[in-house]
């Protein structure tokens, strides 16, 4: 218990700078300083009820991944969502969503990032997600589809943040993503901007733009173009033929430093996914960092781990969060460090479904 209590303040403490630096990005914006202060306050609030479940051995993830939906208006080169073949089934609606987010908050996780497929494609669901303003949800989008409703969506919703997918220079994105996207994302950035929007950018790392996407030049092109957001994605393989795609050690070893760097040298918040895992004692997925719901409702450990006991459309997300197999994935966390391929569960695959399939009178 001593080892979990000091890996959550550490997380505590990096969301505080997060938030704190988010304050400090927006004090020429009243309106958007705002907005920031009041998440600061309820981002405390929520630091204080993860506390009283962990003082209770209770899970209580600050952050929730929710893939909103499988469906998607591109057919990109090495998308794990597309790749995984999931089960079909009924998406959530609307209003398990928002009751969803509500649960979440209940428990201390106000931080819920929302992907896909291609988010966008669920209006009703981001409708929802505004509606839920003590949580904040960055939205992680292709671009392609944000028009001026949706410009109108995020204005009167502020706790709805674009992140929008980058590759790096136009002929790596367009080569992965298809003709004239890059020039697309940078339109549909230049529109945020002059609509004085706040939002960021998501900048999937690999082994061959990894040079590329942490150059300082690079990111201060990505900075005028009015990005004060970047997630930075370790690239996760979806096959064995991809994992020569994932970073090197070396890359690896230096993207810390080199994030730093970049923090020191251009004002923004900065996200760096799945991050240094050693500082907080391991893996963090299955609850002790975050958690991953499918668009049908599935609780997993992680986006890049689709595998699951219980879902949420038939019980309560604390029933959920404490089920044998995420229990069993938590107590094991030591022994999952950070892998050669961007996720430790997805190159663990084998033994996580191990731990799926083994009968219930067996210890993890």
């Amino acid at each position: 218990m001593k080892k979990e209590q000091q890996y959550l303040e550490t997380f505590k403490e990096n969301l505080e700078h997060f938030f704190y630096d988010a304050v400090d990005l927006n004090l020429t914006n009243l309106r958007q300083c705002g907005f920031w202060i009041k998440t600061m306050n309820h981002q405390n609030q929520a630091a204080e009820l993860r506390q009283k479940r962990l003082d209770k051995g209770l899970p209580a993830p600050p952050l929730m991944i929710c893939s909103i939906t499988n469906r998607c208006n591109l057919v990109c080169k090495g998308c794990y969502a597309r790749n995984q073949n999931r089960r079909k089934g009924m998406e959530i609606n609307p209003q398990r969503f928002e009751k969803l987010a509500r649960e979440a908050s209940e428990i201390g996780t106000n931080i819920i990032m929302i992907a896909g497929g291609e988010p966008l494609l669920r209006k009703d669901i981001l409708e929802a997600a505004g509606r839920v303003k003590e949580t904040v949800f960055p939205v992680i989008t292709n671009g392609t589809l944000l028009n001026g409703d949706y410009i109108r969506l995020f204005k009167k919703h502020r706790n709805l943040i674009p992140i929008l997918s980058i590759e790096g220079d136009p002929e790596s994105m367009e080569e992965r993503r298809g003709p004239g996207l890059y020039g697309k994302v940078v339109s549909v950035a230049e529109i945020l901007r002059r609509s004085k929007m706040f939002f960021g950018l998501s900048l999937t790392l690999t082994r061959d733009n990894f040079e590329q996407l942490t150059d300082t030049k690079v990111l201060q092109h990505y900075h005028k173009l009015g990005s004060r957001v970047f997630f930075f994605i370790e690239y996760v393989p979806s096959s064995e033929n991809d994992v020569i795609h994932c970073l090197s050690e070396e890359q690896k070893m230096r993207l810390p430093e080199l994030i730093h760097q970049i923090r020191e040298s251009l004002p923004g918040l900065y996200v760096c996914l799945p991050g240094e895992e050693e500082q907080y004692g391991g893996c963090l997925a299955a609850g002790r960092g975050f958690i991953h719901i499918s668009s049908t409702g599935d609780v997993e450990p992680c986006p890049f781990a689709p595998y699951s006991d219980s879902n949420i459309i038939d019980m309560p997300l604390t029933d959920a969060l404490d089920s044998l197999f995420l229990s069993r994935i938590r107590s094991s966390h030591n022994l999952l460090t950070e892998s050669a391929g961007g996720c430790t569960l997805w190159e663990n695959r084998k033994w996580v479904e191990e731990q799926l399939n083994k009968p219930e009178s067996l210890s993890a």
